[in-house]
């Protein structure tokens, strides 16, 4: 898309979730581009959705784009966590667009944002998720790099905030931020992951990047309830979190040297 530049209010936009804004320092900031990032049925998606709901209940319009599942199973998703999308897309707050990525060109799909953009004074914009948006673009990753690079930049001048849904492959074990190496291009970092706790399997959130402000560097346990999203305090007392399967930290763990009698 060419750029076009719009006036906005430098700002962070809030999830709703006190804990994620606490861990985010105040919220995603207006006008950049974020990641949510982890593996398959941890709760990208979602996390982004409440997103949106919050700016809906600013007033706000927000578009998903849905790469990867159907516009009926997200609203059927969303319903099941207390999201109203019904009400949300009847007030028009919220625009779900399905994208057959192999009928779409990259060309294509930037004249449909730039549309959502300018005509309808959208002011957040979620892809979900990358794996989809690369198979518009039929080439390496290095267009694809390319591609995202610029549409983010269009957006942010648009004042437009950026949300972009990344599912790594590893559930648990080696640590991955982004899949595609892309952790350049964006200003925000949030990971969601799989943790095997005392034989349970629990999720945890966390920031690795926020570039326009400092941020929480502790990782707080995530979960998704029919009453919407919960966090957690900083989960303490353990080690090799990242890993998946993390171990309690005993006192002798903790005791220093010289604290030793």
């Amino acid at each position: 898309p060419r750029r076009h530049d719009a006036e906005f209010s430098a700002e962070d936009i809030s999830a709703g979730v006190p804990e994620v804004d606490e861990l985010l320092n105040g919220g995603l900031s207006r006008a950049t581009v974020s990641i949510i990032s982890g593996p398959t049925g941890v709760g990208k998606t979602t996390l982004g959705t409440q997103f949106m709901k919050e700016a809906a209940g600013r007033g706000e319009r927000s578009v998903i784009y849905l790469f990867e599942e159907s516009k009926r199973t997200f609203m059927n998703r969303s319903r099941a966590v207390n999201i109203p999308v019904d009400d949300m897309v009847d007030r028009g707050t919220l625009q779900i667009q399905e994208v057959e990525a192999l009928e779409q060109s990259p060309q294509a799909f930037g004249r449909m944002v730039r549309t959502e953009v300018e005509e309808h004074d959208t002011k957040i914009v979620m892809v979900d998720g990358i794996a989809g948006y690369k198979l518009t673009l039929r080439g390496a990753d290095g267009t694809m790099l390319t591609r995202m690079h610029a549409l983010g930049r269009y957006l942010n001048s648009m004042g437009v905030t950026t949300i972009f849904v990344d599912e790594t492959k590893t559930i648990t074990g080696d640590f991955n931020a982004t899949q595609e190496n892309m952790s350049y291009l964006a200003d925000s970092i949030v990971f969601l992951r799989h943790l095997e706790l005392q034989g349970e399997l629990r999720k945890a959130i966390g920031v690795l990047k926020k570039r326009t402000s400092d941020f929480e560097r502790t990782l707080r346990e995530f979960e998704i309830t029919g009453h919407g999203i919960k966090v957690g305090e900083p989960l303490t007392g353990m080690r090799g979190i990242l890993s998946g399967t993390p171990e309690l930290v005993g006192r002798d763990d903790e005791a220093r040297p010289d604290d030793t009698p």
